[in-house]
């Protein structure tokens, strides 16, 4: 007969696996390869460093450009075919460059760490990708609202960021965070403006808390 207990405990643990979101998932398995281990409660879905990592000798970062290569979108349910699939053109890419910059600039170079370009004994490297936009509505553009019309939503959706943080000079990977975070949670109108005040929101949101776990895992 087997062990009941056993059983729970198994049943638990399948419980909490398939409720991890999907981009939690992938930080889980790469954190596992690289042996980082959870830091406890982030503001972030998911949040891993690597044990014993000397955070005190950092005091630079070196900010990669936001990697927007493999984006996938998500085309809202009231996507039709008598409309473009909402995507990411160059001026979407250069004003969520900016964004990610001001917020880095002012939650982690104004607080504390200073802004780098080579590679130090002193020095972490940032990377950063946008991994998933989930938009609620047609965009707001000629090809996704060719006629005059006032679309409303509860807020602009979905968007989903990686952080991985390295060692600079010898490359090792030393943090992994991952949120999924709503862009807006009110029911209004539906505007280029204020969807870009919510991807500002969100950058500002991203990097103060990332600021926090560095913060967490240098106390560790």
């Amino acid at each position: 007969m087997k062990n009941p207990l056993l059983i729970v405990l198994l049943v638990i643990s399948l419980v909490a696996c398939s409720a991890l979101k999907p981009h939690e998932k992938e930080s889980e398995q790469q954190a596992q390869q690289a042996g980082l281990v959870v830091l406890a409660k982030s503001h972030l879905d998911a949040t891993y460093v690597l044990p014993h990592a000397q955070w005190g000798h950092y005091k630079k970062i070196i900010l990669d450009d936001l990697d927007l290569s493999s984006v996938n979108i998500i085309n809202p349910n009231s996507y039709s075919i008598h409309r473009t699939p909402w995507e990411l053109n160059d001026r979407d890419r250069a004003y969520y460059q900016e964004k990610y910059v001001s917020a880095a600039n002012e939650q982690l170079f104004a607080k504390g760490y200073t802004a780098a370009t080579t590679a130090g004994a002193d020095t972490l490297l940032l990377k950063a990708r946008i991994t998933e936009i989930a938009p609620l509505a047609p965009k707001d553009d000629l090809k996704g609202r060719p006629t005059i019309m006032d679309v409303y939503s509860e807020g602009f959706g979905r968007m989903t960021i990686v952080f991985e943080v390295y060692d600079s000079v010898s490359n090792k990977l030393l943090l992994i965070t991952s949120d999924e975070h709503d862009l807006g949670r009110f029911w209004e109108k539906n505007t280029r403006a204020q969807n870009n005040m919510q991807i500002r929101s969100a950058f500002d949101f991203w990097l103060r808390y990332l600021k926090k776990d560095l913060d967490k895992a240098a106390k560790k």
